[in-house]
């Protein structure tokens, strides 16, 4: 069975952003990789209305838009690829809306160990502040970081070439135990196993199902003896500090 891989674009045009996600989809595709592109400027999708996490009480969001149909093709991916172009030092505000429409996965981080390629596309500047949004943002779904791809105004036109999407490709053929986690995912873990011990029942329920609440990471991999005591550390730090209240 082939893998599919599920590509957002965050820009409102088929420019500059869209041609790189194009050339990446064609370079799966000779792998044998299916690719699909979802423009989000092509689909409703509201603003997240910050109404009291009723997707954390409820298991759903409440708010009617395409975001579910778009939810569920990432969920049934092997992969994803996450595009966007620089807005004011960061994503466009349609990938924003759509970041914070997947607020519930923070909290139960259903694509936890999928691979994520990130792409961002700029005039100028604002590269750097860009990728650490997604970077955070991957981290947050629990996803396996695999790599990114940048252009400029300077080298807008220069082809995507295949070694720049080899680490994502690996992480589409191993296996999750070869990933290494690094210490902010790690420490952003303990973090969100402290929230399901602390939150509403559903939560905490879908972290005992996945058998995650005793775990260092979502999954068995390669964690190092150091970085494993210290994510230690920071959950009986901020599990003590929350007792104490």
């Amino acid at each position: 069975m082939n893998k599919k891989v599920v590509m957002i674009n965050g820009s409102f045009r088929k420019k500059n952003t869209y041609k790189v996600l194009e050339q990446i989809a064609e370079i799966l595709k000779d792998r044998d990789i299916e690719a699909e592109i979802i423009n989000l400027f092509d689909h409703e999708i509201k603003d997240c209305t910050g109404c009291n996490e009723v997707c954390m009480k409820q298991g759903s969001c409440h708010v009617k838009d395409d975001m579910p149909v778009i939810r569920q093709k990432i969920l049934d991916s092997d992969g994803l690829v996450l595009g966007s172009p620089v807005y004011l030092g960061n994503v466009s505000s349609k990938f924003k809306a759509f970041a914070d429409r997947t607020n519930e996965w923070y909290y139960k981080p259903e694509p936890a160990g999928k691979p994520v390629l990130l792409v961002v596309t700029t005039a100028i500047t604002g590269t750097k502040d860009t990728l650490h949004f997604l970077d955070q943002f991957v981290i947050g779904l629990g996803a396996r970081k695999g790599g990114s791809i940048t252009r400029t105004g300077a080298n807008i036109d220069v082809p995507v070439q295949r070694n720049e999407i080899m680490q994502f490709l690996s992480l589409l053929q191993t296996d999750k135990k070869d990933y290494k986690p690094k210490m902010n995912e790690l420490v952003t873990f303990q973090v969100q196993k402290i929230l399901a011990y602390n939150s509403t029942e559903d939560e905490n329920r879908f972290w005992k199902e996945k058998d995650w609440l005793d775990k260092h990471y979502y999954y068995d991999c390669r964690v190092n003896f150091a970085k494993k005591a210290y994510a230690n550390l920071i959950y009986k730090i901020i599990s003590g500090a929350l007792k104490d209240k």
